[in-house]
């Protein structure tokens, strides 16, 4: 009996661990991309941890500040992040970071020393400086030098946006704007901010962007997103009593996680839930990103309570660059997808742990003049630099020359990622583009076909068929006259034949 009981429990442990193992882990963040069915399928890795940056270096800027103080002391200045929350990186490459339960901002350089520190803004009304409550955004409007830089503040706690020199002297100060009436916006609490170069800012508060003008007018709320139907919702609105309905309408809409101004002028944001989470708005508010679900539907998580659940996407931030290539970071997995402007997967890399390239609560991320990626990780208080490999960078250059009409350079670069990565789905795809376009559509099925493209296959199959019809058009022309000319001899032997048996039946009988 106790052989017995020991074997099925055996057996029900191996069940148990085959389970497990048998769906990908958290700590187990590898590179890869999704196929058709949902499934995680590695590739090459596309970036790698260069720098880690959790201790600042405050020597020489604690130094200055003694030396501007009157009586020379020693400023102590905090080394370490306390739960930032932005991070944003200018065009010389500054690295400003909103850390919040330090209530400052803090400008550092590559190698993380610190060159400014901002702890405070204006004056409150006894008339001395308020200091930062809990900032949560940061954003740099780079003038010609960088004396005339502006670093713009959202001050989340004192409910108010403040813009100083690069220096660190006041400059600007935006409070609620009168005409701010929406139940949406009653509070000034705004977490993140962007200025464009019309002299607009925007600022995240909830479910949709606020657009401010230079007068701290209000200019209305921009990139709405509707919540999907649902049966209980229709019933509220068809049912319900005026307030229930009024409660429906003020929360209709998915809120906003994050956004940013790209250098194409498009407002990349990122959805807190449900479809369509990320989100590229033109000048008039309108989503013109490719509609879908975005990130990995079936990640779990081994080591949580509840480790057959998967995960649901919850993208925290976004960063894109001039040509439209996306990145966007998910808070529950840490895990960073990538994008192209026309929602394919290039890359998803990261993870949650402690371990260099992973991390506890990613917060925030953004990109320098190089293409690398910088990571703000809340919990584990640091920055992660992310420095793209060959392998991405080939990604990168095939998907410019395509955009940029190179076809022939394209086709080089999909091909130069075939023979390190036989079985990357885009680089089939990009090929399958230029046959198609080349009208090789033989060529481009198959291509489409190693892609699992069911709509380019379909297409260039369509297009087959077509061009098949086109060039026998003649032919089969012939060969349909043909046929009707040897249906209609034969019909007419065939009477000929009738006519004859029936006239000899006739004669034979009067004989």
């Amino acid at each position: 009996m106790k052989k017995r009981f020991k074997t099925c429990a055996a057996i029900a442990m191996a069940a148990i661990t085959f389970s497990l193992c048998s769906v990908p882990a958290l700590a187990d963040s590898k590179n890869f991309v999704i196929n058709t069915e949902g499934s995680a399928l590695p590739i090459p890795e596309t970036y790698t941890v260069t720098k880690v940056i959790k201790s600042l270096d405050a020597t020489e800027y604690s130094k200055k500040l003694a030396a501007d103080s009157e009586g020379g002391e020693s400023a102590n200045v905090k080394v370490g992040f306390n739960q930032p929350q932005d991070i944003f990186i200018d065009k010389r490459d500054y690295i400003y970071v909103a850390d919040t339960e330090n209530n400052r901002v803090v400008k550092l350089d590559n190698n993380g020393k610190i060159i400014l520190e901002i702890t405070s803004a204006f004056e409150d009304g006894s008339g001395n400086p308020l200091a930062l409550s809990k900032p949560r955004g940061v954003f740099v409007e780079n003038g010609e030098t960088e004396a005339e830089d502006i670093i713009w503040i959202a001050d989340t706690g004192n409910k108010r946006i403040v813009g100083l020199t690069a220096n660190g002297e006041n400059y600007l100060e935006y409070g609620k704007p009168n005409q701010l009436n929406s139940a949406r916006a009653k509070t000034f609490d705004v977490e993140k901010i962007y200025k464009n170069d019309k002299g607009y800012m925007f600022a995240l508060k909830g479910d949709s962007l606020m657009k401010i003008d230079e007068n701290n007018v209000f200019q209305g709320m921009i990139g709405t997103a509707e919540v999907e139907f649902s049966f209980m919702r229709f019933v509220v609105k068809t049912f319900g009593t005026q307030a229930q309905i009024k409660s429906l309408e003020e929360g209709r809409a998915i809120p906003y996680s994050n956004f940013m101004i790209a250098k194409d002028g498009n407002t990349y944001g990122v959805l807190s839930e449900g479809s369509d989470q990320i989100r590229r708005l033109n000048s008039t508010g309108d989503n013109n990103y490719p509609s879908g679900s975005y990130g990995y539907a079936n990640y779990y998580d081994v080591n949580s309570a509840d480790p057959y659940t998967p995960i649901e996407p919850r993208f925290v931030d976004v960063t894109a660059n001039e040509r439209g290539i996306v990145s966007v970071l998910c808070g529950d997995t840490g895990l960073i997808y990538q994008y192209d402007k026309e929602g394919n997967l290039l890359a998803a890399f990261g993870g949650k742990g402690k371990k260099k390239g992973t991390f506890e609560t990613p917060t925030s991320l953004a990109l320098d003049s190089k293409e690398r990626i910088y990571v703000l990780d809340g919990t584990g208080a640091n920055i992660q630099i992310f420095e793209p490999t060959q392998f991405i960078e080939l990604v990168h250059e095939a998907i410019n020359h395509q955009l940029d009409g190179e076809y022939s350079e394209a086709q080089e670069k999909w091909e130069q990622i075939l023979k390190i990565d036989s079985g990357y789905f885009l680089a089939h795809k990009g090929i399958g583009k230029i046959q198609y376009r080349e009208e090789d559509y033989s060529a481009a099925m198959d291509s489409y076909e190693l892609a699992e493209d069911k709509t380019g296959y379909s297409e260039a199959f369509s297009e087959a068929r077509h061009e098949i019809f086109r060039n026998y058009f003649f032919w089969l022309i012939v060969v349909i006259v043909l046929i009707i000319f040897g249906i209609g001899k034969l019909f007419v032997t065939i009477k000929r034949r009738a006519d004859k048996w029936a006239f000899n039946i006739e004669m034979k009988g009067e004989l």
